[in-house]
């Protein structure tokens, strides 16, 4: 009897998820999350852009936009819905108090409304493509590339039939990949607006996270899928839930996803399936899954934590 519990006991330590080795607290509800550079960029719902190191975890600095007017008239900070950095420039969503919303660029400690909510534009998501143009992913599924510098919308295109997801860059930015309700994926050449392809057959329902490392694409599934997109073979992996965040390694040779109803992750190896290491989520369903290196992971949701794991 002892032999068979101390079985049952290491068995139990070898499958238990791994606990966060920190939590960092921000100063309010996370929307979005970028790394740049070694820092960590988060979205917040009030307490502007927070700034944190990525190895020490320490909160840098804050970007703060103007205060807005909600509807009772009193002036609040506003929710970022997305936020990029690249190089010395953050770009970022805004709501307005209007229906609309507007875009930022901080660029020498200066906030530039670069989009006002007068466009009619409900944007969700941005991303730079160098420091004169981004990339807007609007609810409608439709795509905009932006010129900074001349303040013109150099295109504007229909990626999908469906409501907007999310969207990702390709390493090299060339091409973006754009998730939708239906489960498909477009791929659209960055400088053109072209429709490249469209990836189908692996998810059936919403998308509701991509991420794209190397050649690699990853998809998290309303219909409890994890799809993978790539030349030497895609395929998709069952799961018990919805999944509801995704992730890549660096190289692409490590999957993370969202599994489960305890908010729990597994991490997996992308070639042959097998299972890497559980690990322990957040106190709600993480919405971001960033890698930092191929064995270290920071993911976040809509709560006022950034969490940090080590992959075994």
């Amino acid at each position: 009897m002892k032999l068979l519990a101390l079985l049952y006991g290491l068995v139990f330590v070898l499958h238990a998820a791994v606990p966060p080795a920190a939590v960092i607290k921000t100063g309010a509800l996370i929307s979005d999350m970028v790394v740049y550079d070694g820092k960590i960029y988060t979205a917040t719902d009030g307490a502007g852009v927070e700034i944190f190191d990525s190895k020490t975890f320490k909160k840098v600095s804050v970007l703060r936009i103007p205060d807005i007017k909600n509807s009772d008239g009193k002036s609040i900070s506003p929710k970022i819905y997305s936020v990029d950095h690249y190089k010395d420039s953050t770009v970022l969503v805004s709501e307005s108090g209007e229906a609309f919303r507007n875009v930022y660029l901080i660029r020498d400690g200066k906030a530039l409304k670069i989009i006002d909510n007068t466009r009619g534009l409900l944007i969700k998501k941005v991303r730079f493509l160098d420091l004169d143009h981004v990339l807007l992913g609007l609810s409608g599924d439709t795509i905009i590339l932006m010129d900074i510098s001349k303040n013109t919308l150099v295109y504007q295109v229909q990626a999908g039939g469906g409501a907007f997801r999310d969207m990702v860059l390709s390493p090299s930015k060339n091409l973006v990949a754009i998730a939708d309700e239906g489960g498909e994926i477009t791929m659209i050449e960055v400088k053109s607006g072209h429709h490249v392809k469209t990836l189908r057959g692996i998810n059936v329902d919403n998308i509701n996270h991509i991420d794209y490392k190397q050649n690699t694409i990853i998809s998290a599934g309303q219909d409890r899928r994890v799809g993978l997109y790539r030349a030497g073979g895609s395929y998709f992996i069952e799961t018990d839930f919805f999944v509801y965040a995704v992730g890549l390694s660096p190289s692409a040779s490590i999957g993370v996803y969202t599994d489960g109803t305890e908010n729990e992750l597994q991490v997996f190896d992308t070639t042959s399936k097998a299972n890497i290491a559980r690990l322990q989520g957040g106190e709600v369903l993480l919405g971001t899954l960033i890698f930092l290196d191929e064995h270290q992971l920071i993911g976040s949701g809509e709560e006022n934590k950034i969490y940090y794991w080590r992959i075994p």
